[in-house]
């Protein structure tokens, strides 16, 4: 069954970054703990660059006891006192990227290079960038991708909804438009597409317009889903999302983990606390 009441977390961008990193390394170690790995995939944009630097740090157990975040055992011992991530039992991928090279400003692959690849224990078989950008045609490189995915899960049947691999935690960000991954509103082929797992997207609105993106078939397997982003109109759409009084095919409305758990965290100004609730 789906979340029927999200997690909707809002404070200032220190206690958000906070609070989503210590639940991310939570669910990391107890996936690593379950089934020896942690699948994991990041969003771009701008929203989780704060989020990543503290992903590669890691956070006190004092940050874990004020949220109320359980530590499986098998996290400790501790580095400087800080729970880190499982890196050597964690497998990276992207939810989506832009068609550039991934040296480019706009890639997101970049963005997390900069932020967090660079943590310890992050070997480079362990990550699964997007192939935009380099000798492939976009529809190629989504194909590519889905196949890298599949080999990974083992799960290399396709066109069924019994063979979509699970993935631990999926990571997003939310548009003003309500755009999540790069599904943008009015985009009905990519937001009804059920069949394939990554696609090509031609988004004239959007710079760069050619994008590759996990489909929702996808995201919605996914044990854990977050999205991570800031500001009050996010935090107002967002609100309108889960109390469904905005357009159904929203593409972030859209999201709902058919088994799984859906968390909203959005920074708003810093005269706010963290207010864990039902919006």
């Amino acid at each position: 069954m789906a979340e029927k009441n999200p997690f909707f977390i809002t404070g200032n961008e220190a206690g958000i970054t906070e609070y989503a990193a210590g639940l991310i390394i939570s669910k990391a170690w107890q996936a690593a703990a379950d089934r020896g790995r942690f699948t994991f995939a990041l969003s771009g944009g701008r929203s989780p660059r704060s989020l990543y630097r503290k992903l590669a740090t890691g956070v006190g157990p004092e940050l874990m006891r004020r949220y109320d975040i359980p530590v499986p055992d098998c996290a400790v011992p501790m580095q400087d006192n800080l729970i880190v991530m499982p890196w050597s039992r964690t497998l990276i991928f992207w939810g989506d990227e832009r068609c550039v090279s991934p040296d480019h400003p706009d890639s997101n692959y970049r963005m997390a290079a900069e932020t967090l690849l660079d943590a310890p224990g992050i070997a480079p078989a362990q990550v699964f960038g997007m192939p935009c950008g380099q000798r492939y045609l976009p529809a190629e490189a989504a194909k590519l991708y889905e196949n890298r995915i599949r080999e990974a899960f083992n799960c290399r049947k396709t066109g069924t909804a019994d063979n979509i691999p699970v993935f631990d935690l999926i990571l997003l960000g939310l548009g003003d438009d309500g755009h999540t991954a790069s599904l943008f509103p009015g985009d009905t082929d990519a937001l009804n597409e059920s069949n394939s797992l990554v696609i090509a997207v031609n988004v004239p609105e959007a710079t760069p317009p050619e994008r590759l993106t996990m489909t929702l078939p996808l995201i919605n397997r996914a044990k854990t889903v977050i999205f991570f982003t800031s500001g009050e109109k996010r935090a107002e759409l967002a609100s309108k999302i889960i109390r469904k009084s905005v357009s159904p095919n929203l593409p972030a409305g859209m999201v709902r983990p058919s088994n799984g758990k859906l968390f909203w965290f959005i920074s708003v100004p810093s005269s706010l606390k963290i207010c864990r609730r039902s919006p």
